[in-house]
C-alpha cells in the first residue's frame, strides 16, 4: 500500500507562491552589470527592440541532475511585457519561433528514433548532444522598419540582444563557435544592431564565462548584463533589473579571461588535448584569479567584479585582533546621487613567498552591505582567522604559516584592493598535522610563479618595500600563540572475523528508535544477505522489470509506503521484516527534482515512472505521459525552481543562501524527501566544464560558506538532510566515469577539497557523494583515504557516504582506460551505499563477504552509519 503526499491538480499554495517571489528577488541579485554607459534603468512604459534566441526561448536551467519542476517558467519576452514594457520587434520573435519549433522538433524526432523505445537511451543522447539551435535568422531591412516604428505612436532607440547556452551533465562545452564563441550569425545581428539603434543591451542567459571580446567591441554598446539562468522566474528577475526594481548588486565568482587561451590549461583540459582518459592538473594551485593575479594575466573581468547603478566609496578604518582572529572594520558609502545599493567588501591576503610557491592573493572573508541610500554609510567588520593563511606542505604533511609578512588588503574585486594591514610572522608555525593522503600515480610539473621573470616573491618583496614607508599597522605573531591540531587516523578493519551471519533474534528497527535495544545490537542481528540489500539502494530490487509493468509499489506486503515519484530511495526490502524504512533522495541543485505529475490507478499504484521527471523528457516522448486523466488519480508535485548555483553565489549574501536553504527544506518536508542530493560543489576549473552552472565558483572560500549556509538552513528542519557533491574533482563531463585526476596532494587540498571541508565542519552535512572519476589512479568510490582517513578522521564527518549514479556498473569495462569501480572496494573504503543499486551490486556485496574480500566489521559499519543516517533524518515517519 502506498501513501503519496503531492497536491491535486491546479492547487497553488500560498507557500508556492511565496517561495517563487523570493526566489525571484534572490535572482535578480545574483545576476552581475558588466558594462555600463549610464542607459538603464528602462523607465516603465518604454519600447525596446529584442532579439536573440533567448528572447523567447530562454534556458531556465542546463541539463541534468540540477534541472527543476516548477509549475511556470517565464521567458525574457513575457517577463519585459510584465513590467511594462513594448517588445516592437514582435514580427521577428515570430518568425525565430517558427523556425526554432520546426527545429526543435527535428531535434526530439531524432532522439526518439536513437532511443529504440528505451527512454534512458534518449534521456543519455540528450545529454550527451544537447540541443543547439543552428536556425539564427539575420536581422532584415523590415525587422529593423517594423521595431524602430515603436509601438504607441512611440520610436525606440534601444535594442536588447539576447545570447543563450545550454550545456549540463555527461558532455562539457566547446570552444567553438556558437558555444564558448559568438555564432557568426550573432556576429552578424549584433553589428546590425549597433549600427541601428543608439543603445544596444546585451544580455547573456548562460550559465558559464563566454568570450565577450566582439561584444564589448561594438560602438553602441551600452550595457553587457550576466543574467544567467535563474530557473522559472528569469524573465521576471532579468525585468526587475533592467528596470531597476532591483539595483544589480551582484559579483562574479569566476574570472573571465579576455580570451580562452589565457586559461592556464586552457590547451589541456578534457578534449582540448584528445585524451579524455588522463587529466593532469598542472597548473596546480594557479586556477581562475589565482593564475590571473599571479602571472598579471589581465581578464575581461576580474573575480569578485560586478557593477551598480550607483557607486561606493570603501575604506578600512580599524583592525583589531584577538587570539588567531583578525577583524576588520570597513566604512562603505554610496556616493551616488540616484540610487539606493549594495556593496560587496572583499579581504584578500598576499602571503610571504617562501620554500612553497604562492598565489599573489587569496580571498579570505567577504561581508555584504545592507542597502544603501545615496549618502548613507555602513560599518562593515569581516573576522579572518590566521589559521586560514596556512598553506599545505606535502614535506611536512602539514598545514603550515611560513615566517614573512601577510598583507591584508580590502576591496570590491581581486584588481580592485588595498593594503590594510601586515600580520607579520617570525619563524614557521604549523597548525594542524596530517599526513599524505593523496601520492601522484604519475610525473607531473606543476606551474610555479618562481619560474615567470617577475615572481610573486618579487612583487611581494616590492610592495612591503613600499608599505614600510606608510602608516599600515603591523601585528606581530608568535609560533607560541598557536597550538598545532594532531590527528589521529584509523587502521583499516582487515578481514578479522568470519563471514558469519547474524544471530537468530529478528530484531525490530522501530525498538531501535524506541531506545530499547541499541544500534549496535540490531546491526549484530541482520544477516549478511539483509545487509547487501541495505547497503545498495532500491533500483537493485526492480532491475529486471520493465518501464511498464513496475509500478512503484512493495507488492508482497500490505504496510503503508511512503512515496516521493521521481525521486530514489534506499531498499523496501525490509520494510516488514525488520521495520526498516525506505529513504528518500531527490536531485537538485536548482530545487527539488520530482514528478511534477504522476498518475495512481484504483489499487493505489503508482503508474508514472520517476524517469519522466528529467527535463524535456516530454519531449522525447512527444506527449503527454499522463495516460488517463478521467479514471485515475492525479497528483502535482511542483517545486521551486533556485537559481543556478553560480548565481547563488553571485549574490555574496548568506542571508539569502540560508533563504535558498529555508526553501528547501520547507518541500523536503512537504513531499517527504529526507536527502536533497545537493548542493554541488566542484570547482570551475575551466569554463569549458558542462556543469559548471551547478556549482559555486572557482574558489574554495565562496563554495564552502555558500553551500555551508544552505545546508544549515535545510538541516534546520526535520526530517531534512543534504547530500555534499562531487567528492571530488569531478571538473569535466566528457568521460566522467573514467577520468584519472592526476593532481598533487597540495592542490587537491587547497583548491579542490576545501570547499567540502569548511561545509563538513560548518554545516555537518548528513551525506556525501563520491563522484564518477579516479583521483591518482584510485576511484574516488572506492578511495579510502580520502572517505574515511580525510573526510572522517580529519574533518569529522559522521554522516554517510553514497555512490554516484551507476558507479560501480562493469558494462562498459572492455573500452575504457581504467575499469569502472568495484562493491567490494565501496565497502572497503567507507562508501556505505551504492546508488541507484542493481541485482550485481546486491549480489556483489554478498558474494565480497562470503570470499572473505570484505570483513563482517567493513560490512556492519557500513549499515550502521546508513541507519544512523535514517534515524537522524527520520525516515519512516508516520
Amino acid at each position: 500500500m502506498n501513501k503519496y503526499y503531492g497536491n491535486k491538480p491546479g492547487i497553488v499554495t500560498q507557500q508556492e507562491k511565496e517561495h517563487t517571489a523570493l526566489v525571484r528577488d534572490i535572482a535578480a541579485r545574483g545576476m552581475v552589470l558588466l558594462e555600463h554607459k549610464g542607459v538603464l534603468p528602462i523607465a516603465k512604459g518604454s519600447c525596446v527592440a529584442l532579439y536573440g534566441y533567448g528572447a523567447a526561448n530562454t534556458v531556465f536551467c542546463g541539463l541534468g541532475a540540477a534541472s527543476f519542476t516548477s509549475r511556470e517558467e517565464v521567458s525574457i519576452e513575457e517577463g519585459l511585457k510584465q513590467a511594462g514594457i513594448t517588445v516592437t520587434s514582435k514580427g521577428y520573435l515570430d518568425r525565430y519561433a517558427a523556425a526554432m519549433q520546426a527545429e526543435e522538433d527535428a531535434y526530439y524526432e531524432g532522439i526518439r528514433e536513437a532511443s529504440q523505445g528505451v527512454l534512458m537511451n534518449g534521456v543519455l543522447k540528450m545529454y550527451k548532444e544537447p540541443y543547439i539551435p543552428a536556425v539564427q535568422p539575420v536581422i532584415t531591412e523590415a525587422d529593423l522598419l517594423e521595431a524602430k516604428r515603436g509601438g504607441q505612436n512611440q520610436e525606440t532607440d534601444t535594442a536588447i540582444f539576447v545570447i543563450s547556452r545550454v550545456a549540463g551533465e555527461d558532455a562539457d562545452r566547446r570552444h567553438a563557435e556558437g558555444d564558448y564563441l559568438l555564432s557568426k550569425e550573432e556576429e552578424e545581428n549584433l553589428n546590425i544592431l549597433s549600427k541601428n539603434f543608439d543603445k544596444l543591451i546585451v544580455l547573456l542567459n548562460v550559465g558559464a564565462p563566454m568570450d565577450t571580446t566582439y561584444i564589448r567591441s561594438l560602438p553602441n554598446l551600452c550595457a553587457l548584463l550576466f543574467v544567467g539562468q535563474a530557473a522559472g522566474v528569469t524573465g521576471l528577475s532579468v525585468a526587475d533589473v533592467l528596470t531597476g526594481k532591483v539595483t544589480p548588486e551582484g559579483k562574479l565568482t569566476d574570472t573571465w579571461a579576455e580570451k580562452y587561451e589565457d586559461y592556464p590549461n586552457a590547451e589541456n583540459f578534457a578534449a582540448m588535448n584528445g585524451n579524455l582518459d588522463d587529466e593532469m592538473y598542472s597548473e596546480g594551485i594557479y586556477v581562475g584569479y589565482r593564475y590571473f593575479d599571479t602571472f598579471d594575466v589581465t581578464p575581461a573581468y576580474s573575480f569578485g567584479y560586478g557593477l551598480s547603478y550607483t557607486e561606493f566609496k570603501m575604506e578600512a578604518r580599524r583592525i583589531d585582533r584577538s587570539a588567531e582572529t583578525v577583524c576588520i572594520e570597513t566604512v562603505v558609502t554610496n556616493i551616488g546621487s540616484r540610487f539606493a545599493g549594495r556593496e560587496v567588501v572583499q579581504v584578500y591576503v598576499s602571503a610571504p613567498s617562501g620554500r612553497l610557491d604562492k598565489a599573489y592573493q587569496e580571498l579570505k572573508g567577504f561581508d555584504k552591505t545592507k542597502l544603501l541610500l545615496p549618502g548613507e554609510s555602513q560599518t562593515v567588520k569581516i573576522f579572518v582567522n590566521i589559521r586560514d593563511f596556512a598553506c599545505y606542505s606535502e614535506k611536512d604533511s602539514a598545514w603550515i604559516l611560513e615566517p614573512g609578512d601577510y598583507i591584508l588588503r580590502v576591496g570590491n574585486s581581486s584588481r580592485n584592493t588595498k593594503e590594510a594591514v601586515i600580520l607579520r610572522i617570525n619563524e614557521k608555525i604549523i597548525c594542524e598535522q596530517c599526513k599524505n593522503l593523496f601520492p601522484l600515480d604519475c610525473e607531473m610539473e606543476e606551474m610555479s610563479s618562481k619560474d615567470k621573470e617577475e615572481s610573486a616573491e618579487h612583487y611581494h618583496s616590492v610592495i612591503a618595500g613600499r608599505l614600510a614607508d606608510t602608516n599600515i599597522p603591523v601585528i606581530h605573531i608568535s609560533g607560541q600563540e598557536f597550538t598545532c591540531i594532531c590527528h589521529q587516523y584509523r587502521s583499516p578493519l582487515w578481514k578479522e572475523e568470519a563471514a558469519a551471519d547474524g544471530n537468530t533474534d529478528v530484531l525490530r528497527f522501530e525498538d531501535v528508535r524506541a531506545g530499547k535495544i541499541s544500534l549496535d545490537d540490531f546491526v549484530n542481528s541482520l544477516t549478511t544477505e539483509e545487509m547487501s540489500y541495505l547497503c545498495v539502494g532500491n533500483a537493485g530490487e526492480r532491475e529486471d522489470a520493465t518501464f511498464a509493468s513496475y509500478d512503484g509499489s512493495n507488492t508482497e506486503t500490505d504496510i503503508m509506503v511512503p512515496m516521493a515519484p521521481g525521486t530514489c530511495d534506499t531498499t523496501r526490502e525490509l520494510m516488514e521484516r525488520r521495520g526498516i524504512p525506505n529513504m528518500h533522495m531527490s536531485d537538485g541543485g536548482s530545487g527539488l527534482r520530482m514528478l511534477p505529475e504522476y498518475e495512481v490507478d484504483e489499487n493505489g499504484r503508482l503508474l508514472t515512472d520517476g524517469i519522466l521527471s528529467v527535463r524535456n523528457v516530454d519531449k522525447i516522448l512527444g506527449g503527454d505521459y499522463i495516460k488517463d486523466r478521467v479514471n485515475h488519480a492525479v497528483y502535482e508535485q511542483y517545486t521551486t525552481g533556485l537559481p543556478m548555483a553560480t548565481m547563488l553565489a553571485q549574490t555574496w549574501d548568506r542571508e539569502l543562501w540560508r533563504k535558498c536553504g529555508e526553501i528547501e527544506g520547507k518541500e523536503m518536508q512537504l513531499f517527504h524527501v529526507e536527502l536533497w542530493l545537493a548542493p554541488s560543489m566542484n570547482i570551475h576549473r575551466n569554463p569549458l566544464c558542462g556543469r559548471n552552472f551547478e556549482y559555486y565558483s572557482e574558489d574554495p572560500l565562496i563554495t564552502g560558506e555558500c553551500a555551508a549556509s544552505v545546508i544549515n538552513a535545510i538541516q534546520s528542519f526535520p526530517f531534512a538532510g543534504v547530500t555534499m557533491k562531487h567528492f571530488a574533482c569531478n571538473n569535466q563531463e566528457d568521460n566522467r566515469h573514467g577520468t584519472n585526476a592526476h593532481v598533487s596532494e597540495r592542490t587537491l587540498r587547497e583548491i579542490y577539497l576545501k570547499g567540502f571541508e569548511i561545509a563538513a565542519k560548518k554545516a555537518h552535512p548528513a551525506a556525501i557523494m563520491s563522484s564518477y572519476n579516479l583521483i591518482n589512479g584510485t576511484h574516488t568510490a572506492n578511495h579510502y583515504e580520502l572517505l574515511t582517513l580525510l573526510a572522517r578522521d580529519e574533518w569529522g564527518f559522521d554522516g554517510m557516504v553514497m555512490t554516484d549514479w551507476g558507479t560501480t556498473s562493469q558494462s562498459d569495462n572492455d573500452k575504457r582506460k581504467y575499469p569502472a569501480s568495484t562493491c567490494a572496494g565501496c565497502i572497503r573504503a567507507g562508501n556505505d551505499l551504492i546508488m541507484p543499486g542493481s541485482h550485481p551490486d546486491i549480489r556483489g556485496v554478498y558474494e565480497a563477504v562470503k570470499k572473505n574480500e570484505i570483513s563482517m566489521a567493513e560490512l556492519r559499519l557500513c549499515v550502521k552509519r546508513i541507519l544512523n543516517t535514517m534515524l537522524r533524518l527520520e525516515a519512516g515517519r508516520k
